[in-house]
């Protein structure tokens, strides 16, 4: 799959092929149909946001859902899904009430 890469704070990215391995089991495998690079991908680039290299940039996209890791409940293969860069679980007090930002949600916890 092709990729734009930060390998260098304050380089240009690169557009690479990159290796997918399956999903892990808290991950979703999308194939992604569009996706953008905006400015919070801005301040990785010029290192305001530290954060290990190399680094696939572009967290705001669209597409289906090819494969999910054992532990994924909320989509399937076949869904069409978008990407944010904040986890939320959408149920919790929080989410209900719109500030999706404060979610606590231990289904959101990166592992």
């Amino acid at each position: 799959m092709k990729a734009a890469v930060l390998r260098e704070v304050g380089k240009p990215l690169a557009i690479e092929d990159v290796q997918i391995n399956k999903p892990g089991p808290h991950e979703v495998l999308i194939r992604t149909v569009a996706a953008g690079v905006c400015h919070s991908d801005l301040h990785f680039v010029e290192g305001s946001y530290p954060y290990p290299l190399p680094a696939v940039l572009g967290h705001e996209s669209a597409g289906i859902v090819e494969q999910v890791g054992s532990e994924v409940r909320t989509v399937k293969p076949g869904d069409h899904v978008i990407t944010c860069l904040s986890a939320f679980c959408g149920h919790c007090e929080h989410c209900l009430t719109g500030h999706l930002s404060r979610c606590v949600s231990p289904e959101t916890k990166r592992e």
